[in-house]
């Protein structure tokens, strides 16, 4: 007679459920199994699948990052062009205001004596700056230790606050400046008012944004501007003739109205000159600006 028992009750004793007389059990042989607590290795597989996901993680990261920084760069580029176009604005609005009251714009370098001041000192009054201008003494060179002081406290206008630009250590420099010379509207012989200007006044530069040489301090207060010659000398827009410098791109200006807008580095020289005569007749189309 046989029966079935089950694996665990192997070696033990019992009685016989027909009899009732003792049996034995034998010991059973068992086959090796895995210990519920050991852990199964992961299988090829996983570990394939595993490596695809760290790898394609890791390629969307090197994405994010790049177009990430391309974005803020965009973001970056878009606030220092509209910052330096409403000081421009702000800057044209001074000018304007100025020449109504005295009869044309000022002076690019107003002379008193010997001693000689920038436009810039002339419009403070203009631009909120009155407590400034009364602090300059204009009996005494620019670069005196008292003016120079406040060369040192630039107003924010004059300088575009995204491009924060070093020159030879020097953090009081102006980002704007007139365009001077034979058919601007600054040229030797005085400032013209806006009646003289024939040209349509949308279409001619006031102010533009620029890096010229500086031969003094560096600071906002040095009657320095951009000369016509050196701009038809060196044409398009480069650091030799002053134009630019500060964005990608191109620079700022502001047109005579007060119109604030940016010019491309790519510009063509003809265009521009005609952008920066204010007699010259020439005829630009309406999308000069685009």
């Amino acid at each position: 007679m046989s029966t079935q028992v089950d694996d665990c009750y192997s070696g033990h004793e019992g009685e016989c459920v027909t009899c009732g007389k003792p049996i034995q059990i034998p010991e059973f042989a068992t086959s090796e199994t895995v210990s519920p607590s050991k852990k199964k290795s992961p299988s090829i597989v996983l570990l394939v699948t595993a490596a695809v996901i760290v790898v394609l993680l890791s390629c969307l990261l090197v994405v994010l990052i790049r177009v990430g920084g391309q974005t803020v760069k965009r973001m970056s580029t878009t606030r220092g062009r509209s910052a330096s176009v409403d000081n421009l604005r702000r800057i044209a609005t001074a000018l304007n205001a100025y020449a109504n009251d005295h009869g044309s714009y000022p002076p690019p370098v107003l002379q008193v004596g010997r001693n000689q001041h920038s436009w810039r000192v002339l419009i403070l009054p203009y631009l909120g700056e009155s407590a400034m201008y009364s602090e300059y003494n204009l009996d005494e060179p620019w670069d005196s230790d008292r003016n120079q002081q406040l060369g040192y406290n630039i107003p924010s206008v004059f300088r575009n606050p995204q491009e924060l630009r070093i020159s030879n250590g020097l953090f009081s420099m102006s980002d704007y400046y007139l365009i001077t010379g034979a058919g601007t509207v600054f040229p030797s012989s005085g400032p013209l008012t806006p009646k003289d200007i024939n040209d349509e006044h949308g279409k001619t530069l006031l102010v533009v944004e620029g890096t010229p040489a500086i031969t003094g301090s560096g600071l906002w207060t040095e009657p320095i501007d951009l000369r016509m010659h050196e701009i038809q000398a060196s044409p398009g827009v480069n650091r030799a003739n002053g134009l630019g410098g500060l964005l990608d791109g191109g620079f700022a200006v502001v047109t005579v109205d007060g119109t604030g807008h940016f010019l491309s580095d790519s510009i063509p020289p003809s265009i521009l000159n005609a952008l920066i005569t204010a007699n010259g007749g020439e005829r630009l189309t309406d999308d000069v600006f685009d």
